[in-house]
């Protein structure tokens, strides 16, 4: 490629597609992956012949580890993608729908049940879905048949410890590790059995070296087969090995299976051998491990240490700091660290969990520990209920989306012990419901919640609000009448000026987006006069984003804008990003529509990527609508074409609508760029109607003359791309890049997909090594 010019380069020949080239969201295991070569090439084979294949087998069995590695080694058959969906920390069968929808990144529809929503999706994408632990789930197993029912193309796999007993299900047992053979002497054949392949290199991340030898050979062979083969007891007991020789975890191993296997007959021989192992790892553990143990068996989905330190100190006391007792748990394999770039935090497998859980029920503070769990959630959902209560909204709703199986271990909690708390929680959730799309699970909760709890409280007329607002979010305006009448009156007669506030601008919400805006001027104009008394800045905020758009769909475009001005000065003054970043592309459109080109391109720019950043997808359609009236109205028409594609092909994929009176005027303007382009039109229509979201944005941010967009891998970069390059040549991580260039990380994800499209390549790797022969590292000197 010697000589070519920046963005000219020849595309050399691509490999087959592998996982990194394969949307996915597949775990990354941090410790190697040991033998199962007979039962992958026996798992692909039956997965190439049937859409359902259960891999089944008790628990600590590696079925999970398994299922993680049949994905990744056929993740070049599925070019739609490979998904893993934790069912674990699940408890109620009606929420396998919204948990595979949330990991295949597909949100929650508006007026449309969410199972046919999904089944929709994946009809026609060729599709890997991985649901693990689904034991506890089996009623759900009507939406696996479903789900395939929709689809010729899509494939589930399934961890259960027993079949799902569905039609067209092909199980596929997951025997123990292999064993060495009896006749099996010399250290050189011992070592190369799996399992004690397994116990070596687990000892040797406790004890560094660590190696069979002549002294140890025979021992770990005796232990691996005193464990049937099992990886995860195999694990526990490698864990010894920083205290313990072989020998005497053998012996002490053959002692302690004796002694513990008696109380549980009733389970099968490995069922025991496992629970056994548990128990004397259990047993090793010092009196204030055992406490933390079964306190942390509380949390579901993880746990921060910054919870499991809130916890301990208001319900429990373990003897010893919590940060030892959680080093202590560790180096016995029974709490894993979590990967993260945030806080501290842990996991624990689910048959570990279970075993610590019927150590937490004999405990006597188990009732104080339970509520010290639920308080500790409810504390973080309110701190974050009201926007702008957050100095970085974004990393509350991360942090809420990271925590949402515990608030719902709270709130099932709250509603057997406490009802009136759990209604508090799910109204404190609603907002995070509604912006990050679960609004099928959060009207459910708060429905079950108002009919269980009767009392007249201001808790109540937020839980009504909330319920309002989220049927809004599905276009049920009848349900949102039918809660805002209730709300209403009940704030009326408890004088709660910030709830009525708060259900006149849902009225007045309801009221636009039924396209019946003039109707809605009286009711934001009543809110802001009440919310001000209230001192609600943020419900202030909201209604000028109403009043707004009552301005805007009924043609005062000035008035409109100043609104929306107001709103989002109000809004970033509160920190309330996600309404500053909807109203921003509100505010797009109107400086659109005024011909204020440069304004209009401003206001896109603050507020698109933003509300990607934040997980807002509702306002997406309207952004790439506005970009794609912005490219019409300066001479990009084929640009213009291709974003109002990707606009459509979202909206449709999300259940989204541009609201009428925008789409008026964004179709007013790509009526001259379809008739420039001619015969064309559809062809760049259908083009954009298979861009990736993230493709359609870097399209409309980067403001290309329009030549440089035809298809193709020959596209040059922009100055800013050509500067993400040189960043991604020099090894930083995308939130480095967006630290260094004072962008959101976000808007570096954008970039560099987009780049990866333009020079048709599929990894970071290819692009760095092309940056390199360029020598951008040289030319462009960043920030």
């Amino acid at each position: 490629m010697s000589g070519a010019s920046i963005g000219q380069a020849e595309v050399p020949p691509l490999p087959r597609r592998t996982l990194d080239d394969t949307p996915n969201n597949l775990p990354r295991p941090l410790t190697s992956f040991i033998g199962r070569e007979h039962e992958l090439a026996e798992a692909r084979r039956l997965l190439g012949d049937n859409r359902l294949l259960t891999l089944t087998g008790p628990g600590g069995s590696g079925k999970t580890r398994l299922c993680i590695r049949l994905a990744a080694e056929v993740a070049g058959d599925f070019p739609d993608g490979v998904y893993f969906v934790p069912l674990a920390p699940v408890r109620e069968p009606g929420l396998v729908p919204s948990s595979i929808a949330q990991h295949i990144g597909l949100q929650d529809p508006r007026g449309r049940p969410l199972l046919e929503h999904l089944a929709a999706h994946l009809r026609e994408r060729k599709l890997l879905i991985v649901l693990d632990n689904f034991e506890h789930l089996l009623a759900a197993g009507p939406v696996v048949v479903e789900l395939l029912k929709g689809s010729r193309a899509l494939r589930i796999v399934v961890s259960s410890r027993s079949s799902l007993r569905l039609s067209g299900e092909q199980e596929c047992a997951v025997p123990p590790l292999a064993l060495p053979g009896l006749q099996t002497t010399s250290p050189a054949s011992i070592a190369a059995c799996e399992s004690v392949e397994l116990f070596v290199e687990r000892a040797a991340a406790a004890t560094p070296g660590f190696a069979v030898d002549e002294k140890n050979a025979a021992s770990i062979a005796q232990i691996v087969q005193r464990l049937d083969g099992l990886p995860l007891a195999i694990e526990l007991a490698a864990a010894r090995v920083k205290l313990l020789p072989p020998e005497a975890i053998l012996t002490r191993l053959d002692h302690a299976l004796g002694l513990l296997v008696g109380g549980s007959r009733d389970l099968p021989d490995r069922q025991q051998t496992l629970r056994s192992t548990i128990s004397w790892s259990h047993e090793l553990l010092s009196e204030g491990g055992r406490r933390l143990l079964a306190t942390c068996s509380v949390f579901r989905g993880g746990a921060s240490l910054e919870m499991i330190e809130l916890v301990c100190k208001t319900a429990v006391d373990i003897g010893m700091p919590v940060l030892d007792g959680l080093q202590e748990l560790v180096d016995q394999s029974l709490l894993r660290p979590a990967p993260t770039s945030g806080r501290p935090r842990y996991t624990m497998l689910e048959t570990i969990r279970e075993f610590a859980a019927e150590r937490l029920a004999e405990m006597p503070e188990a009732v104080g520990i339970q509520e010290s769990h639920a308080a500790a959630f409810l504390v973080l959902a309110e701190e974050a209920r009201s926007p702008g209560t957050a100095a970085d909204e974004k990393e509350w709703f991360d942090r809420l989306e990271l925590e949402h199986n515990n608030v719902r271990a709270a709130i099932e909690w709250y509603c057997r012990e406490s009802p009136a708390d759990a209604l508090r929680l799910a109204a404190a959730m609603s907002n995070f419901w509604s912006w990050r799309g679960h609004f099928t699970e959060g009207r459910e909760r708060l429905r079950v919640l108002l009919e269980l709890v009767a009392d007249a409280s201001p808790t109540r007329v937020r839980a009504l609000n909330g319920a309002a607002w989220l049927a809004i979010d599905q276009g049920d305006h009848a349900e949102a009448a039918t809660r805002l009448e209730e709300s209403l009156a009940l704030s009326r007669r408890l004088n709660y000026r910030a709830g009525e506030g708060m259900a006149i601008v849902y009225l007045a919400r309801s009221s636009i987006a039924s396209q019946r805006a003039a109707e809605a001027a009286p009711y934001v104009e009543d809110a802001i006069a009440m919310l001000r008394e209230a001192q609600d800045g943020p419900g202030v905020a909201l209604c000028f984003m109403y009043a707004g758009l009552v301005a805007q769909f009924t043609d005062q475009l000035e008035v409109a804008c100043d609104c929306f001005a107001q709103c989002i000065r109000l809004s970033q003054e509160l920190g309330i990003d996600s309404v500053a970043a909807r109203v921003s592309q509100l505010l797009g459109i109107a400086r659109l529509d005024l011909g204020e080109l440069g304004a209009a391109r401003a206001a896109l720019e603050q507020g698109l990527p933003a509300s990607l950043e934040l997980g807002d997808r509702w306002v997406v359609p309207i952004g790439l609508g506005g970009f794609a009236s912005l490219a019409a109205r300066t001479g990009r028409p084929r640009q213009a074409l291709r974003l109002a594609g990707a606009a459509t092909a979202y909206s449709e994929t999300n259940h989204f609508s541009i609201p009428p009176a925008m789409q008026a005027v964004i179709d007013r303007w790509l009526a001259p760029a379809r008739k420039t382009v001619g015969a064309a039109a559809a062809k760049l229509f259908a083009e954009g109607r298979q861009m990736k979201v993230e493709e359609a944005v870097a399209c409309a941010l980067a403001n290309e003359p329009e030549e440089t967009w035809r298809p193709g891998p020959r596209r040059s970069l922009t100055r800013r791309e050509l500067e993400v390059a040189a960043l991604v040549a020099r090894g930083l991580t995308n939130r480095e890049i967006a630290s260094q260039l004072y962008l959101s990380v976000r808007t570096v994800d954008v970039h560099v997909d987009h780049i990866l499209t333009k020079l048709g390549f599929h990894t970071r790797t290819q692009l760095a090594a092309w940056a390199y022969e360029q020598d951008l590292c040289r030319k462009i000197r960043s920030p």
